[in-house]
């Protein structure tokens, strides 16, 4: 069975709701025959890690590693952009020529999260202008790889979004159907 490694601001959510998203995730990647990994699934001692954030790292790029393809939550998290960490895993796997596919729940486009469709932000700095979903290298990144990348309907606030609203099954659906198709568990 071919593995999906799970990407996403998800691992900081309240771990009630984390378990909540993360089994609808697992569940939806199981229909359509592919396993998730998730960083979550890891079963770290960070109590007695003498370097508990590089064995988080290490365990999560074995992960990647293991996996045959990545899905990332590339919702906007704590501020107008996606996840860094998400952002360095999608370059990671990417980079492993793994195939890729991408999800955010929101609809406003990078450049109006950033400076409201202005050129250029508050400090005179250019903001991208092509109304993609983020910074161009993940959306032509992902596009590049052959990857999908499924916009949802949720409009851009300035405080962000809660972690419910981080995930939409219908959209992480269609980005599961895309890297399944890739990987040929799924025929159209």
């Amino acid at each position: 069975m071919a593995s999906i490694y799970l990407a996403g601001p998800d691992v900081f959510f309240p771990e009630t709701i984390r378990n909540r998203i993360e089994a609808s995730k697992k569940a939806i990647l199981a229909e359509h025959g592919l396993e998730a990994l998730s960083p979550c699934d890891n079963k770290l001692d960070l109590d007695n890690a003498s370097n508990p954030a590089q064995l988080i790292y290490e365990a999560n790029r074995a992960l990647m590693n293991q996996a045959d393809g990545l899905i990332a939550n590339l919702t906007p998290f704590r501020g107008p952009s996606a996840d860094a960490g998400t952002i360095f895993e999608l370059g990671f796997m990417t980079a492993l020529g793994k195939p890729v596919s991408a999800y955010t729940t929101c609809t406003t486009p990078y450049n109006q999260r950033v400076s409201g469709g202005s050129e250029t932000d508050g400090n005179g700095m250019l903001v991208e202008g092509f109304g993609l979903c983020d910074n161009l290298m993940l959306d032509c990144g992902i596009e590049a790889s052959g990857g999908t990348f499924v916009s949802g309907s949720l409009e851009w606030r300035s405080e962000g979004f809660t972690p419910e609203e981080c995930f939409d099954e219908t959209i992480f659906r269609e980005a599961t159907k895309a890297i399944a198709l890739k990987l040929g568990t799924l025929s159209e």
